[in-house]
């Protein structure tokens, strides 16, 4: 066998090998999060508190740039993990208006315990090789650390620049965020007014729908800063979008629904089907004459 291609073989190894490494210590991971029902995201955050705020915590922002996951999707993470005891929000001595993100003496524990299962899946490993086994692989690899070179990894700041258009675009991700949200909040009022209504609660009904209009009338605003709220045009067309998006969801849980004559979430999907199509139809007509 040639020089070359031996030596290609070898390097072959090496990396298969080091894969092979790698996927055993991910496994070990992975069994150790699935017990405690915890998503590889949600770990990953408890992670980085454990590493970076251990002592003062960290805010939402500060999380959400770690993950590399916007504010919204970052705020919503912290509330399912505060809701199952894995963290909590402490108010921030300089502004209580702010919270500093914690984790709670569970976490703790699980990281604890980490470190105890980390050194059973050595001794279990690593500890099969014998003395002079060892003595030889430890040796080759200071050997291979000292020919490599040493890596050079992008700085937290270089990774997260904080120029100013960056925290432009950032907070316009944010203000669109908030925007929606807002969004779901008018729906939600809406629909328990329609109940409030049907239950002769007619006080709570009309509060419901005026928190509904400031809601519409703070999402107008904060679509204008977006430079978004007087272009119908690039609205219907973000409407038309989310509709053919809410018909598919619907086809597609329909055909998955349990197929009985009588059954009551079929027939309510039907209708919620044929609705869409009206919608679909309507604003698909409606989004056409505005580009005529």
């Amino acid at each position: 066998m040639p020089k070359d291609q031996e030596f290609h073989n070898e390097i072959d190894v090496v990396m298969r090998v080091m894969r092979h490494a790698q996927a055993a210590v991910r496994s070990r991971f992975i069994q150790e999060v699935v017990p405690n029902r915890l998503t590889i995201v949600q770990f990953n955050a408890l992670q980085h508190l454990h590493w970076y705020g251990r002592d003062t915590g960290m805010s939402v922002s500060e999380l959400g740039e770690h993950l590399g996951l916007a504010h919204n999707t970052t705020s919503g993470l912290v509330s399912r993990l505060e809701r199952h005891g894995w963290v909590i929000r402490r108010k921030c001595d300089k502004d209580r208006r702010r919270a500093r993100i914690q984790l709670t003496p569970q976490s703790e524990e699980l990281f604890r315990k980490g470190v105890e299962h980390a050194a059973d899946f050595w001794q279990s490993t690593f500890g099969q090789l014998s003395t002079r086994e060892r003595e030889n692989l430890i040796e080759s690899l200071k050997r291979l650390k000292q020919v490599m070179a040493k890596p050079v990894w992008p700085s937290y700041a270089q990774l997260h620049p904080r120029d100013a258009d960056h925290l432009q675009k950032r907070f316009k991700t944010d203000l669109d965020e908030l925007a929606q949200a807002k969004l779901k909040l008018v729906g939600m009022r809406l629909i328990l007014a329609q109940i409030a209504e049907k239950q002769n609660e007619h006080e709570l009904a009309a509060y419901l729908n005026q928190a509904a209009s400031e809601e519409i009338r703070h999402t107008n605003q904060l679509l204008g800063l977006l430079g978004r709220g007087e272009n119908m045009e690039v609205l219907l067309s973000a409407l038309v979008h989310e509709d053919n998006v809410v018909y598919e969801e619907l086809v597609a849980l329909l055909e998955t629904a349990p197929q009985a004559e009588e059954d009551e979430e079929s027939i309510l999907l039907q209708q919620m089907v044929q609705d869409s199509q009206r919608y679909k139809r309507w604003f698909c007509s409606v989004y056409k004459q505005t580009n005529q």
